[in-house]
């Protein structure tokens, strides 16, 4: 609409001027420099975007189907993270708890409390899981172990829900949102972000948008390889191929035989 008003405008200063150019003397730079505004003026305003509306191409075979109500098990999930046997963690960022959902789910589905208050209680407490508070948490991830992190978002905290109960292993010292890297004790992050488990480089991953950045927190390697470190009874990694400690053992077991 701006540009339209400011083409109209434009045409009637250029009439203007050549009727003034006949009677008076010539304007040559001025009518130059507005005849080349109009062209620009002309060329953005056909450039403007046009809107066809949508255009929508449904595939067959979906069905949408609800098999779980938040409000009638209670828990109101905010983020789900599914464990390696189909367990089902979910953050409740309204309640400020962790909870844990077994399939199958139907109506019948129960929440059971991993770590935080039933009754909602907010607040920064670590220990032992059923006395641990959150503060409106939105994020959650799992390593090889099973370890819980939890981006505990008001609290500007990331948490570890793990052996030794809950317990934070960064940020939360300040209730002030931040930009600042270093120990786990000084570290800040704004009031929006996630977090990743990233095993390739056993790490996690925090994803804080508030401040547009990609931080990392390294892990135990413990925690991050714990599901391979025994041998099997056939012996096979089902993600590594053989396990190499297996390798070793057969080794050892046909030198034994000489």
């Amino acid at each position: 609409m701006r540009e339209s008003h400011l083409f109209i405008t434009l045409t009637l200063l250029l009439a203007y001027i050549l009727q003034f150019q006949a009677q008076a003397a010539p304007a040559g730079p001025l009518i130059k420099h507005l005849s080349s505004l109009l062209k620009w003026t002309t060329r953005s305003a056909s450039k403007a975007p046009q809107s066809d509306g949508n255009v929508l191409q449904f595939e067959n075979g979906y069905l949408v189907e609800t098999v779980v109500e938040g409000n009638e098990i209670g828990v109101v999930p905010y983020k789900i993270r599914v464990s390696e046997d189909g367990e089902l963690f979910a953050v409740d960022e309204v309640n400020s708890n962790i909870m844990k959902i077994t399939p199958p789910l139907s109506q019948y589905s129960r929440g059971r409390l991993v770590a935080g208050s039933f009754q909602g209680y907010t607040g920064h407490v670590d220990g032992k899981p059923s006395e641990a508070r959150f503060n409106h948490p939105r994020g959650i991830t799992m390593d090889d172990k099973g370890n819980l992190y939890v981006a505990d978002t008001v609290n500007l905290a990331i948490r570890k829900i793990g052996d030794a109960g809950v317990t934070t292993i960064a940020g939360g010292k300040s209730s002030v949102a931040g930009f600042r890297d270093g120990p786990s004790e000084d570290a800040k992050f704004s009031n929006d972000f996630d977090v990743i488990y990233v095993r390739p480089t056993c790490s996690l991953l925090v994803v804080d948008r508030g401040n547009a950045a990609l931080r990392q927190i390294s892990l135990n390697q413990d925690d991050c390889d714990y599901q391979y470190d025994s041998i099997s009874s056939t012996g096979l990694d089902p993600k590594h191929g053989i396990s190499p400690k297996f390798i070793m053992y057969v080794w050892l077991l046909c030198l034994s035989k000489f």
